[in-house]
């Protein structure tokens, strides 16, 4: 776990405004006034997130469009009808943090992700009870930057998991391609924040604390 991981869990805990990654159907919808998605709203993006959009022209998350007031998603070269129930995909970092401003919230830390992913996966198995941390549909982006910390062992493959930068931020969780030996819930993966191609997501964190 991550310095603090264990405060971060027992403070984490009651501040989670999202269970499970955000879906399609909470990111497209109008919220207090602002575009689907924040896209059209400098008040929902950070400064550098803001100027990337202008940059690329980006109207929405790669793989959408809206034809006659409906989303589409391209899917393997197939336009199709939004899973709306979904988890939201190809999310840039800046999108992710976009998405969270827009609802008054923020990115989780890394080590808030995993303290409390961790802590509730301990609790279900030793009650029974059903998930309460929904993880490994998405690549979740965080708040944090790939950079190491104090008791981080990297991967054998030192040029993929040791070239510290913090110019890349760190996404935990797994997607549906993640190999089974990978989906841990301690897994760092990283990427820059204008990577949309990849299956990221995100889900928010109250603000605060």
């Amino acid at each position: 776990m991550t310095p603090s991981g264990a405060r971060a869990a027992r403070a984490a805990g009651d501040r989670w405004r999202q269970v499970h990654p955000a879906t399609f159907i909470e990111e497209t919808r109008e919220h207090d006034g602002s575009p689907p998605m924040g896209h059209g709203d400098p008040r929902c993006w950070s400064p550098a997130g803001w100027r990337w959009r202008e940059a690329n022209a980006v109207v929405a998350p790669r793989f959408l469009r809206r034809v006659d007031g409906q989303w589409r998603q391209r899917v393997f070269g197939q336009w199709q009808a939004l899973p709306l129930a979904a988890p939201a995909v190809h999310l840039a970092w800046f999108e992710a943090d976009a998405c969270c401003r827009r609802a008054g919230c923020r990115l989780p830390s890394e080590a808030e992700w995993e303290a409390i992913a961790i802590e509730a996966g301990a609790v279900e198995l030793a009650a029974g009870d059903e998930r309460r941390f929904h993880w490994g549909a998405v690549g979740e982006w965080t708040a944090s930057r790939f950079v190491p910390y104090a008791g981080f062992r990297a991967h054998p493959y030192r040029g993929y998991s040791a070239p510290w930068s913090a110019s890349r931020f760190v996404l935990r969780g797994a997607r549906h391609a993640t190999a089974p030996e990978m989906a841990h819930p301690r897994y760092r993966n990283f990427f820059t924040p204008e990577r949309d191609e990849i299956f990221s997501g995100c889900r928010s964190c109250a603000v605060g604390g």
